[in-house]
């Protein structure tokens, strides 16, 4: 049931579920009144993250699987239904990160030379990862939005998808909350081959992609932590922060930008919160 103000965001789930139903697994829409009541298949309780709690030795196959429905999202004509992701949102998102760990989180505001060092990565992060190429990107492509259907993997919540840089969905999908825990290099990859045997793009590229652009994500997802946990929104985040802190320490290249950056995280979060 969508309330009067949500009206656009119907809009948007219907025309979206039109835009990929052609080519990935969606909820059937059963009836829509259009005055704001649907009837949508439930597609059960057991998301992918489910599954991979219930099934380790499974997870290989489902992610390579989730590869193959992003691949398919990526290459569908973007229907225009939002703004493709642009240099304000992705350094906004930074931005509040940076505000919610350091300030919020660990009451630890950054020194004027140290926000330069946190601003000149950012700015720089953001321009190199807008000249990645583009597809089109579910924008909140994690386990608990996916679900097993027969050998498919199903799509909910599908109605912020717009362009944005080809690795986006693969840095939602690999090493996020649900998957962090047990990931490895060697089993990412083989979900990356997959993606890129099906974009036709080579694998090695898709790869250095998928780091840069992770990189922003992992960061931008510790804020969203850092901030429910003080707001006491939902205090399960506190045992993930410190992996995803850690992950944007290893993310982080040496060298020029990460490396100032990397200095100001170490020496703001301690070896306590980034082990």
């Amino acid at each position: 049931m969508y309330p009067a103000d949500e009206a656009d965001s119907r809009r948007r789930w219907v025309a979206a579920h039109a835009a990929l139903g052609a080519q990935v697994r969606v909820p059937r829409l059963v009836a829509d009144d259009g005055a704001g009541n649907q009837l949508v298949e439930d597609l059960g309780e057991g998301d992918l993250a489910a599954r991979f709690a219930q099934s380790p030795p499974e997870s290989r196959a489902w992610l390579e699987r989730a590869a193959d429905t992003a691949a398919a999202i990526a290459g569908t004509p973007d229907p225009g239904l939002n703004p493709p992701f642009d240099a304000a949102l992705f350094r906004r998102e930074l931005d509040l990160a940076r505000q919610a760990v350091f300030e919020l989180f660990l009451g630890r505001p950054l020194s004027p030379a140290a926000r330069a060092a946190h601003d000149a990565w950012a700015d720089a992060l953001v321009h190199e990862i807008l000249e990645h190429p583009s597809a089109l990107c579910h924008r909140d492509y994690h386990a608990n939005n996916l679900f097993p259907s027969g050998d498919e993997v199903a799509v909910i919540d599908f109605q912020d998808l717009r362009r944005g840089p080809d690795a986006y969905d693969l840095a939602s999908l690999l090493w996020e909350r649900t998957t962090l825990a047990w990931m490895t290099e060697e089993t990412a990859a083989a979900a990356v081959a997959r993606f890129a045997e099906r974009r036709g793009v080579a694998a090695g590229d898709l790869a250095g992609r998928l780091r840069r652009v992770l990189l922003q994500r992992a960061w931008k997802v510790c804020g969203t932590f850092a901030r429910a946990i003080v707001e006491r929104k939902a205090d399960l985040y506190r045992r993930y922060l410190p992996g995803q802190l850690a992950l944007v320490r290893r993310l982080l290249a040496a060298g020029a930008r990460d490396g100032d950056f990397r200095s100001v995280l170490e020496d703001r979060c301690g070896p306590a919160l980034l082990s």
